[in-house]
């Protein structure tokens, strides 16, 4: 008998096998054909979560309209501006919307660090950015990763 983070896992990856992004809501809500509970939601984020370790694919926060075709919109009263959890493998997205990642593998890092060049060029050439994020300043996945290591191997 299969988990039902198993059942998740498996509905997901199938997911992402037909779209570049995925939201795990929508996913969840066709496999069950109705509104799942929260215990099923859990199952399904922590499927997801798995997913990402295992560097098949992002896992990102995004709003209904960053999405696209596949965005969640919650009905609820102002449940539209509210962002959902996603998988993605379109790198277009994950340069896009760097900050909003939650899971990445260090096979997703270049990508990642190319975004966080491309958001760090925006910020500086936009005086409207600039004077909300003042002092903004990208650290690479890659050279964040090998700071961690060599503090945790001084310890």
């Amino acid at each position: 008998m299969t988990s039902m983070t198993d059942s998740f896992r498996q509905a997901l990856q199938n997911a992402l096998a037909g779209r570049n992004t995925v939201s795990i809501r929508n996913t969840l809500i066709e496999m069950l054909e109705r509104a799942p509970s929260k215990a099923e939601v859990s199952a399904a984020n922590k499927a997801a979560r798995k997913i990402a370790e295992d560097g098949e694919a992002v896992l990102i926060s995004l709003l209904p309209d960053q999405a696209g075709a596949d965005a969640y919109v919650p009905t609820a009263l102002g449940a539209a501006r509210r962002a959902t959890n996603y998988l993605t493998v379109d790198e277009k997205i994950i340069k896009r919307l760097l900050c909003c990642i939650e899971l990445a593998t260090e096979k997703w890092d270049a990508v990642i660090d190319d975004g966080m060049r491309l958001t760090q060029q925006k910020i500086e050439s936009d005086p409207m950015l600039s004077a909300f994020l003042p002092g903004w300043k990208a650290v690479p996945r890659a050279e964040k990763r090998a700071r961690l290591e060599t503090e945790t191997a001084a310890r």
